[in-house]
């Protein structure tokens, strides 16, 4: 079982035959190097389709997770992520960013079908990546040492947000001058260290995946929205200083991954959460095999 799979996950099938030559080649001619067994893909890997308007699709991927040397990640990624990646002062950290952005493109191509290297990413003004071109297609990501979540939709702006759990954050704080006086109070009266220190980054998730899918991030106020009331169906975020209009969203937790917190949010509707442990072998093979014409 993958390392961040759910308490309680879905039965993998087995898995199919091996690959068709046919695929090897497609991949091989778009410069990517399929990485480890050429035959491994999960049979519960998405259909190639745009979520359903209910669903919100989250792709949970263990960043740490060896790799084949063979994998070119790099034969993905554009070069102002190449760039980017360049800038990290540890490899550890560059690596895990370019194989959560690497899994961004290979499900923005999976979905849209279309190669990775041909998907465009823009930004809004405040930094919150989208598609470039005019899409039904929402997504957002996030990670935390080494889970990364990726949140594809069709219901609206999504946000999505982890965080490893851990004591040293300063819960109580930080609460008392950034949250609402309500989630402030609800930190403070847990029994313990741990418990503060677990509550207070369950809101945090909760707080920040209102405010990336609103598309404001931080700058949007972690004051201006309150997630300790369940359920939370209507969470209002509104602005203090009147820049922006007020709006609704509904958030859900992630289900229990063991040692962090995580949340979803997007406009107010019935729509579901399916989460999914992905591996980069698997989003080759599914985002390319279909693409080229070979099932």
């Amino acid at each position: 079982m993958d390392k961040f799979a759910r308490q309680n996950p879905m039965d993998w099938m087995g898995k199919v035959g091996q690959a068709q030559p046919a695929v090897m080649n497609a991949i091989a001619a778009h410069g990517i190097s399929l990485p480890i067994k050429r035959n491994s893909m999960n049979e519960g890997f998405p259909q190639c389709k745009l979520p359903a308007t209910a669903t919100i699709e989250v792709w949970m991927i263990d960043l740490d997770r060896p790799l084949n040397p063979e994998a070119n990640l790099d034969g993905i990624l554009s070069i102002e992520e190449r760039n980017r990646a360049e800038r990290y002062l540890y490899p550890k950290d560059a690596s895990r960013f370019m194989l959560c952005r690497a899994m961004l493109r290979l499900g923005l191509a999976w979905y849209l079908e279309t190669t990775p290297q041909k998907i465009a990413l823009a930004t809004n003004r405040h930094g919150k990546p989208c598609i470039a071109e005019c899409s039904a297609l929402n997504f957002n990501v996030s990670h935390s040492g080494g889970l990364g979540v990726i949140a594809f939709t069709t219901a609206g702006e999504v946000g999505i947000d982890v965080e490893a759990i851990r004591c040293d954050v300063g819960a109580v704080e930080i609460a008392s001058a950034h949250f609402t006086r309500t989630e402030a109070a609800m930190i403070a009266a847990a029994a313990t260290p741990q418990e503060q220190a677990s509550a207070f980054l369950h809101l945090w998730t909760r707080k920040e995946a209102v405010l990336k899918a609103a598309g404001c991030g931080l700058l949007g106020g972690l004051d201006g929205v309150d997630v300790s009331q369940e359920p939370l169906d209507q969470v209002r975020l509104y602005s203090a200083t009147g820049d922006r209009a007020e709006s609704f969203w509904r958030v859900q937790d992630l289900e229990q991954i063991e040692g962090f917190a995580g949340a979803v949010a997007a406009p107010t509707g019935n729509w579901s959460v399916l989460q999914r442990p992905v591996r980069y072998e698997d989003a080759i093979h599914g985002s390319l095999g279909r693409i080229f014409g070979v099932e």
